[in-house]
C-alpha cells in the first residue's frame, strides 16, 4: 500500500494542500477547526507528517529545542547540560526553554519551537500538552513521562526505585514513613512505589504534596510545618533529593539525630548533590545514560524523518535505578 501523501490529507480534510502545509508547520494564522479536520484526515489515513515536513523544510538546521520544568532543579540543570553536550558531538545546537511547569509557557514554547523549524525537541515538561498535541511537524521524544504517550519516551524506574528506598527504610526499623512529594496522581510511579511497600509491611500511608509550582520557600516551610506538628514520624520518603535535604535541614535546627531518630532518603541522585551532601541517602537516576538515550532516540527520528505511529504507541525506555546508602538511613541488621 502506497505511503499516504499530502495531498490525500488535504482531499480528506476538504481543504487545500497549501492549508495542510501551514498546519504542518505552524505557519499563518489557522483557526482550530481547520487544524482539527487536517489532523482527523492524518489519522484516518495513517499518514506521517514528519516525512513530508522535512522535504519541506529542506535543509536541516541542526538545531534542536529542549523543554523543562526548571534547570534550577539540580536534576533537569544536569540533564539538559548532558543532552547538550551529547548533541553537540552530534554538530546540533539546542534551544532551552524553561515551563516553569505551566502548560501555557510549555504550549507558547512549543509553538515557537515548531515554528522556527527545529529538527526535534526533548521535553522533560510534565503538563497534559505534549499528551494533547496530536501531531508535530518535528520529531519529539519525552523523558520521564507517564505511560502510554504518544511520543517515545525515556525514564529510570520510578517505581522500582521508590519502592526500594521504602523498603530500605522499612527494613531499617521504620514505621511512621512520610513521603514528601510535588504533586499527587494516579500516574506518578515513585508515589506507587511507596505504597506498595507502605501496603506490603502493613503501615499506614502518609503523602504529603508539597506543589510543583511552589518556590523552593514555600516547599521547604510546608516541609518543617509539617514535621514540626508530627514528631511521631520516624523516616522520610522524598520525592527528589531537595525535599529530602529540606528534611535534613530541619532535623539539624530541631538537634534530631539523623539516621538514630530520624532516617531520609532522597531520588534523582544528581552529581551536584551527592558533591553537596554525599551522607544523603538516594535513589540514584543514570543520569548520564537517559540523556544518551534521549538524543540516540530523537537523532533516530530525525535522520530516519520517521515519528511514532498516530496511534499513541509510543515506547517507554526503563533504565535501571541504584541506591546510594549515604549515613541517613540505618544499616540493616
Amino acid at each position: 500500500m502506497a505511503q499516504p501523501k499530502l495531498h490525500d490529507v488535504a482531499r480528506v480534510a476538504g481543504v487545500s494542500p497549501t492549508t495542510v502545509s501551514r498546519v504542518l508547520n505552524n505557519r499563518g494564522y489557522i483557526s482550530q477547526q481547520t487544524r482539527d479536520k487536517v489532523y482527523e484526515a492524518m489519522a484516518s489515513i495513517h499518514y506521517q507528517p514528519n516525512a513530508i515536513a522535512r522535504s519541506l523544510q529542506g535543509a536541516k538546521a541542526h538545531l534542536v529545542g529542549l523543554i523543562f520544568p526548571t534547570v534550577a532543579n539540580p536534576f533537569y540543570g544536569e540533564l539538559a547540560s548532558l543532552i547538550e553536550s551529547r548533541l553537540a558531538d552530534e554538530g546540533y545546537k539546542v534551544v532551552l526553554c524553561n515551563s516553569q511547569d505551566r502548560p501555557e509557557a510549555e504550549q507558547r514554547y512549543l509553538d515557537m519551537l515548531v515554528s522556527h523549524q527545529v529538527d526535534g525537541i526533548i521535553t522533560g515538561a510534565h503538563s497534559d500538552v505534549i499528551a494533547n498535541s496530536p501531531y508535530l511537524a518535528a520529531p519529539l521524544v519525552t523523558i520521564d513521562r507517564a505511560e502510554g504517550g504518544r511520543y517515545p519516551n525515556v525514564r529510570c524506574d520510578n517505581l522500582q526505585g521508590a519502592f526500594d528506598a521504602t523498603r530500605l527504610l522499612i527494613a531499617s526499623g521504620a514505621r511512621r514513613i512520610v513521603h514528601f512529594t510535588s504533586t499527587q496522581s494516579a500516574n506518578n510511579l515513585r508515589q506507587q512505589g511507596y505504597l506498595r511497600a507502605i501496603e506490603q509491611a502493613q503501615l499506614i500511608p502518609d503523602i504529603i504534596e508539597l506543589g510543583f509550582a511552589a518556590s523552593a520557600e514555600q516547599h521547604r516551610t510546608r516541609v518543617f510545618t509539617y514535621l514540626d506538628r508530627h514528631r511521631e514520624v520516624d523516616a522520610v520518603f522524598a520525592s527528589n533529593d531537595s525535599y529530602a535535604a529540606m528534611a535534613l535541614q530541619w532535623a539539624e535546627q530541631e538537634r534530631i539525630c539523623v539516621p538514630d531518630s530520624l532516617q531520609i532518603i532522597g531520588f534523582d541522585g544528581t552529581t551536584t548533590v551527592r558533591g553537596l551532601l554525599p551522607h544523603l541517602a538516594t535513589v540514584v537516576q543514570p543520569i548520564e545514560d537517559l540523556a544518551g538515550a534521549a538524543v540516540d532516540r530523537l537523532l533516530h527520528l530525525i535522520n530516519a524523518s520517521e515519528t511514532v505511529t498516530v496511534n499513541g504507541e509510543g515506547s517507554s525506555e526503563v533504565l535501571p535505578i541504584t541506591i546510594h546508602r549515604g549515613t541517613t538511613v540505618r544499616s540493616v541488621s
